[in-house]
């Protein structure tokens, strides 16, 4: 099977159905799901598929839009069905463990340069500590002005490993 083929199987199965206002509904948004709701969202019939779905704190992808509109009742704007995937994260590892292909434990950068141009990618949003990452592509080294040796990545969450 091609690496082609593996790929896009494997994005079909990381599809996740759920509704977005109909300002963000389109293909590329990216969006951190935050997990507020209120408690007239919780009695709401379209509930699980609007909020459930999603897990706290990841950053996802809009990868299709679908012709599905309904009205929100609590903001009481318009929500559109979409098809969502966890984004893939730019991130900062250790130039020892920048190798494509490899599937790491990610550890953030001990870092709290808030200052630094860097800071945003050694602390991404979306990413946790301690979860399986696959290094879909080495980016680039950068130069860290605290010296530690860090490389620029491209990081995509793997579950079950």
């Amino acid at each position: 099977m091609s690496s082609y083929i593996k790929e896009m199987m494997e994005m079909t199965e990381n599809i996740i159905i759920t509704l977005v206002p109909k300002a963000f509904a389109r293909k590329g948004y990216k969006f951190v799901f935050e997990g507020k709701v209120s408690e007239e969202c919780k009695e709401c019939p379209l509930h699980n598929v609007c909020i459930k779905n999603l897990e706290v704190g990841r950053v996802y992808e809009i990868v299709n839009v679908r012709n599905k509109k309904h009205k929100c009742k609590v903001c009481g704007s318009e929500i559109v069905v979409v098809e969502v995937k966890e984004a893939d994260i730019e991130a900062l590892v250790k130039t020892s463990m920048a190798i494509e292909g490899a599937i790491i434990s990610y550890s953030p950068v001990n870092c709290n340069e808030y200052s630094c141009p860097y800071f945003k990618l050694c602390k991404p949003l979306g990413v946790k500590p301690g979860d399986k990452y696959k290094i879909i592509r080495v980016l680039e080294k950068l130069k860290c002005s605290r010296g530690y040796s860090l490389t620029k990545v491209l990081l995509r969450r793997v579950r079950g490993f």
